[in-house]
């Protein structure tokens, strides 16, 4: 009878010590868009939970899936735990899709290169990724500023044998990121942009949003643009040409100094975007444009300015109908600067 008593208590024993709480609690990520770990199985997934005392063995989980039929797959998403959960409690939420959110506030007039790699900067927490300059295509999709909240688990779907690490870390993030897409698109057609119009008016849009803070001149810079389009005039956009320095081509992507000023010797940049040197709009938008700048592209005020010089509050404009006018305007303000 004894030897039954001992047997029964080495077996308990046993028992909590491979199916047991271990007292971990807390919000565990098993799995983020930043690990080097392109095939992360599920054998992976149960030794980083023993690893971080969540589990006390894979054994027990496997046991579990074993004899009644668990997903073994198992989903990556943050698991959260009071402590308290057995084996087969754990083996039970990894069966769950367990979203793992982070929320992103896209800038409106913030450059496209500096959105980019602040998402990627969020998503992948500062991977040397991000500072690569063939890493993004900024004509990949159209960005609205706006406040969003991504699902990180998008980017554990983007693993494909067949792709290097690079390339995984690519469709990562655009598959992450194809929310703000999604929304932005959703956007435009609401108000009537259709597919072929869609880069011409995000284009002007983010143009004006990088020219101007003040809602109420949005419309009037997008006259301006049409106006210069009717006459087949240069944009001579100034925030075209401080894109083409935040693009930068040499090896430092992302780390050259954005200037404070513009010189006249800047603007003979070599870049597709530079409005001084190339006619007609950009290949595509600069920033993320906000919703006042989205309909002021769309809605372009009529008048007669071609011009316009930013005032000394560093806000608001001077808008010219002529050339000779624009320079009156200029001299005006550098001799006030001279005061």
């Amino acid at each position: 009878m004894k030897n039954l008593y001992y047997a029964i208590c080495l077996f308990g024993l046993l028992f909590f010590l491979l199916f047991g709480p271990t007292g971990a609690s807390g919000n565990y990520v098993i799995w983020k868009p930043a690990n080097d770990q392109i095939s992360f199985t599920p054998n992976l997934i149960l030794e980083n939970l023993q690893d971080q005392n969540v589990i006390r063995d894979p054994i027990s989980i496997k046991l579990i899936w074993f004899f009644n039929n668990g997903d073994k797959r198992v989903h990556a998403g943050p698991l959260l735990l009071d402590g308290n959960e057995w084996a087969w409690d754990i083996a039970k939420k990894l069966e769950v899709y367990r979203p793992y959110h982070k929320e992103v506030m896209i800038y409106e007039g913030k450059s496209l290169v500096s959105s980019y790699k602040d998402l990627c900067d969020l998503i992948f927490e500062n991977h040397h990724f991000c500072k690569e300059k063939d890493f993004y295509d900024f004509n990949s999709g159209y960005l609205l500023g706006n406040t969003y909240k991504l699902d990180m688990m998008d980017g554990f779907s983007a693993v494909e044998p067949s792709l290097n690490l690079f390339e995984v870390y690519q469709k990562r993030f655009l598959n992450i990121i194809n929310p703000i897409f999604s929304y932005s698109v959703a956007i435009a057609e609401s108000k009537g942009i259709t597919a072929d119009e869609m880069n011409r008016v995000f284009t002007i849009a983010s143009i004006i949003e990088s020219e101007t803070k003040i809602d109420s001149e949005k419309e009037i810079v997008s006259g301006v643009i049409q106006n210069r389009i009717n006459k087949n005039m240069k944009f001579e956009m100034d925030a075209t040409v401080i894109f083409c320095f935040e693009l930068s081509l040499d090896s430092n992507f992302l780390m050259a100094e954005r200037p404070d000023r513009l010189f006249y010797k800047d603007l003979e940049i070599d870049c597709d975007y530079n409005t001084y040197t190339n006619s007609g709009l950009p290949p595509g938008p600069i920033s993320a444009p906000g919703l006042a700048a989205l309909n002021a592209a769309m809605n372009p005020s009529s008048h007669n300015y071609h011009f316009y010089v930013l005032e000394r509050d560093g806000l608001h404009h001077y808008f010219s109908e002529t050339y000779d006018e624009h320079l009156g305007y200029i001299k005006l303000l550098r001799g006030t600067y001279s005061e």
